[in-house]
């Protein structure tokens, strides 16, 4: 079977079924799975998955977690609710700091959040409503002065322009998604690396990052750790991959997206390459599932890959 290949019409979001979706994919691919914890996180967040686009995610590395997320259309408090149903502490470090992101643009931002098949809630994004100005969102109330003091490098590389921001909270870390404004160039991408100290991608990795991202610029991650502000990774996204197409995957990615189904109108396939200190490397992988993903993507004005060129 191709691989991306499992396929239906667009479903509504059925707990039972995701159930067995999720237990499914996670055997795949070996990650841990337990059906308690997915089961307490979708009696905490009926609305979000019935109403919101739900996607599937792994990286290559071997015993990796299944994570899935749900993206919102609608403001909501998703942090009070992990609370509320014990999915998260309510002392957490980064609870301020993701609610001062949060809050930062009202009513215009939304959120996210990623779950682990075998633990719980790991991750909340905000959706910013919009690019903003890096100045805007590392000077937000609560923002480390670790974080703020690495604004003039993102302004050296042309980071400039902030669409998502997110915090992990099993990696007591946060993360700033730019998009930037042009083709990926092996020099630009050299230099970003380069924040971490580490290498730069052969040339083979990086000829299918340029064939794979779009024309006209990509999303970009940094992450950065909570405690002293350390820039740990970067990663370069292409998302929405043509259809059948794929950049170079290893036998966990590829069975990832054999086994895990999409029940969305338009499927998506996504993947970015996520560069750390000293060579330690890695790649992800995200599905969609259900929810008209694509289209929210659309609306939110995300940069999807087009058909790659012929080389």
């Amino acid at each position: 079977m191709p691989i991306g290949a499992v396929m239906a019409a667009s479903l509504a979001f059925s707990p039972e079924q995701f159930l067995i979706d999720a237990r499914t994919t996670a055997d795949a691919i070996g990650a841990p799975y337990s059906e308690s914890a997915v089961r307490a996180v979708l009696d905490a967040y009926p609305s979000e998955f019935r109403n919101g686009a739900v996607l599937w995610r792994t990286t290559d590395r071997p015993g990796a977690p299944l994570n899935y997320r749900f993206y919102e259309r609608r403001r909501t408090d998703t942090v009070g609710t992990a609370v509320r149903a014990g999915l998260l502490s309510a002392d957490h470090p980064l609870i301020s700091l993701i609610s001062s992101w949060s809050a930062l643009y009202g009513d215009a931002s939304t959120e996210l959040v990623d779950f682990d098949a075998g633990r719980g809630i790991a991750k909340t994004w905000v959706y910013l409503g919009g690019l903003r100005p890096v100045e805007e969102v590392l000077g937000a109330p609560d923002v480390p002065d670790a974080f703020r003091r690495h604004e003039s490098r993102f302004r050296s590389l042309g980071l400039t322009s902030v669409r998502h921001v997110a915090v992990d909270y099993q990696g007591h870390s946060a993360n700033l998604y730019f998009r930037t404004s042009r083709r990926i160039t092996l020099d630009e991408t050299d230099r970003i690396i380069s924040l971490t100290g580490g290498n730069p991608p052969t040339p083979s990795l990086f000829a299918d990052m340029r064939e794979f991202t779009p024309a006209d610029g990509y999303t970009l991650n940094v992450t950065m750790g909570l405690s002293d502000g350390e820039i740990q990774r970067v990663g370069f996204y292409a998302l929405r991959l043509p259809q059948g197409r794929f950049p170079a995957l290893g036998d966990r990615l590829t069975a990832f997206f054999r086994a895990s189904p999409s029940r969305d109108d338009e499927e998506m396939n996504a993947v970015a390459w996520s560069f750390g200190p000293e060579g330690r490397n890695y790649t992800k992988a995200e599905h969609s599932y259900c929810g008209r993903l694509v289209e929210l993507m659309r609306t939110w004005n995300s940069p999807m890959a087009p058909a790659p060129e012929r080389r």
